[in-house]
Formats: C-alpha cells, sequence, structure tokens
C-alpha cells in the first residue's frame, strides 16, 4: 500500500507532465476544417516587376482553379523581412508587405481558417535545394497535423516531357531570334544540387531547335566547373559564324528579379573585379550589342500552365 508521502509525489509528477503533454498537443486543440486551398510557393522578390508576375500567375491559378482560394508562401526570410519593414525596391520602397514562409502559412490555413486539404505548387524552376526544403517543410507539417492532407506539385523542368515543352516554347516566344541566327543567352539560377544537371539537359533540347540558344547560370554545379558561366557562353559565341554582333539576354528563371536586374543585365560596377561584372557588361566589352528582355518565365501564360498542371496532377494522385 502507497504511503501518503508516495501518493503527494505520484501526483506532484502527474501535475509537472500534464502542461508538458498539453504544449505537445497544442497544434491539435482546434476543430479540423473540411474547406480545399492552394498555395503558390516561390522563392519571393523585393523588386515590382516580379509582384506583376505574381499577380499573373495568381489570376491563371484562379481561373484554372475556380471556388479554391489562393494563398501565397515565400522560402526567403531575407526577401520577407525586407518586404516586412517596407525596403523593397523602386515604388515597392516604403510599402509594408506581408507575407508568410510555407510553414506559417500552412499553420493559418489549418489552424484558423479550417483548411483539412491544401494542394502547394512550387514555382521553382528545377527540383533543387529550394524543393527539397519545401518538401520537408511538407512532411513536418503532416506529422504535426495527420488529419490534414497536403498535395505537392513538382517544379517546372521535372520530366523529359516538360524539358521539350519548355523549350519548344522559349524558342516559340524567341522566334524572330531563332529565325534570324541570332543568339539567345538564357540566365538560369544554378545550385550545388545534383539537379543542376536540367539545365544543361534543357539547353539540348533547346538547340535542337534553336543552335545559336544557350543556358548559362549564375552559380552551381555547371557555373563552378566553367561550363555555364557568361564567360563559358562567350567562348562558344566566338565560334559561331553570325550575321552581326546581336544577342539578347534573358532570365530563365520564374522572375525578373535581383540576378536578373544586377547580374544579367547591371552596369558596369567600378568597384567589382572583371569576374564578378553583369552579363551585359562582359558581352558589351567583347564586342556585342545586347539586347534585353526582362521577363521571368511566370510571365509567359504557356508556362504558368505547365506548372499548374503539375499541380492539377498532385491533387488527382
Amino acid at each position: 500500500m502507497f504511503s501518503i508521502k508516495k501518493k503527494l509525489v505520484i501526483l506532484f509528477a502527474i501535475a509537472v507532465l500534464l502542461p508538458a503533454c498539453d504544449d505537445d498537443n497544442s497544434s491539435n486543440e482546434f476543430e479540423l476544417g473540411n474547406k480545399d486551398g492552394i498555395m503558390l510557393v516561390t522563392f519571393g522578390s523585393s523588386y515590382e516587376a516580379p509582384q506583376k508576375t505574381f499577380e499573373n500567375i495568381d489570376v491563371t491559378a484562379k481561373e484554372k482553379f475556380t471556388g479554391e482560394e489562393i494563398r501565397w508562401g515565400y522560402t526567403s526570410d531575407i526577401i520577407l523581412n525586407k518586404l516586412r519593414q517596407g525596403n523593397g525596391e523602386g515604388s515597392l520602397n516604403g510599402q509594408i508587405i506581408d507575407r508568410d514562409t510555407p510553414q506559417e502559412g500552412l499553420r493559418i490555413m489549418i489552424e484558423e481558417d479550417g483548411y483539412r486539404k491544401i494542394s502547394i505548387q512550387s514555382l521553382h524552376v528545377i527540383p533543387g535545394e529550394e524543393y527539397d526544403e519545401l518538401m520537408e517543410a511538407v512532411e513536418e507539417t503532416m506529422h504535426k497535423y495527420p488529419g490534414v492532407e497536403i498535395a505537392v506539385g513538382k517544379p517546372l523542368l521535372s520530366s523529359t516531357q516538360d524539358l521539350k515543352d519548355v523549350a519548344a516554347i522559349l524558342a516559340d516566344k524567341f522566334s524572330d531570334q531563332r529565325v534570324s541566327g541570332e543568339p539567345v543567352l538564357f540566365m538560369g539560377h544554378g545550385t550545388p544540387h545534383e539537379n543542376d544537371k536540367v539545365y544543361l539537359e534543357l539547353e539540348a533540347e533547346l538547340q535542337k531547335l534553336a543552335p545559336h540558344f544557350f543556358i548559362g547560370t549564375v552559380e552551381g554545379v555547371g557555373f563552378e566547373a566553367g561550363i555555364t558561366s557568361i564567360d563559358a557562353i562567350i567562348t562558344k559565341l566566338k565560334t559561331l559564324d553570325l550575321n552581326s554582333q546581336k544577342v539578347t539576354i534573358t532570365p530563365l528563371m520564374s522572375i525578373a528579379g535581383d540576378h536578373a536586374n544586377n547580374d544579367m543585365n547591371g552596369i558596369i560596377d567600378d568597384t567589382a573585379p572583371a569576374e564578378e561584372q553583369s552579363w551585359r557588361v562582359k558581352l558589351e566589352k567583347e564586342g556585342y550589342m545586347v539586347t534585353d528582355v526582362m521577363k521571368g518565365l511566370g510571365d509567359y501564360t504557356e508556362i504558368n500552365n505547365i506548372w499548374l498542371s503539375h499541380l492539377e496532377d498532385a491533387k488527382l494522385d
């Protein structure tokens, strides 16, 4: 038989443990709703033009998935902090823009707004590090909320068919250059992830349609190996029998943001070494006449339709 002292010790232990159990289950102290919703996930941007791109994607998504609310998640903490502090570029400067990370957005959708089925579309170009991090966040959320169903659409370039389709769209969008023989240089981001190879795979498909179209990156495996740097592309340009010295540069990113404005199209920086100058500066130094097309992939409806077709596929799985 227990003594009174032993009983008090047990009761004290239970009193200590119960609050901890409540903390562990705090995420489940709400009534699970029955609403369906969509979250579009992007790196984000503090530039003005990309906000229009996001609006275009938002409109296309709403037209395709009528009746479902569209939410957004930004994966870049730096961008989120800049926007929340009103430190955006251009006309965005001074505007307080509040966006959520995917984790924050999912919690709000589930706990506060009663969503039970959530479909997420990654607006990344390749399945690289950011996509892997998104999938980890989704797995953590599903573990935390076992009654919630979350489906994730794959990035833009996730299959051989995607490569063919995107190559055909880009060749069509730059049909004047394709016909005239003018080189078009697409700037991708690049990644240390093994799927950095996707940029070269896309270039191979693109060059079946337009041999004088090239894809470079600003970092990543191919860049570090000297394969996808602008210097490597200039070396290739010099081997071509061109009708003129005209070249077009354009981003191979969802938006025309920081990289497009600075690494691709920036003016000469007298404080930076030659290897850190923009694509435009390096090309002009070699005698090329550079035209820029400051459109992100999200500015092309046909590209957005591929992203949203991936979302549709995920919802059916």
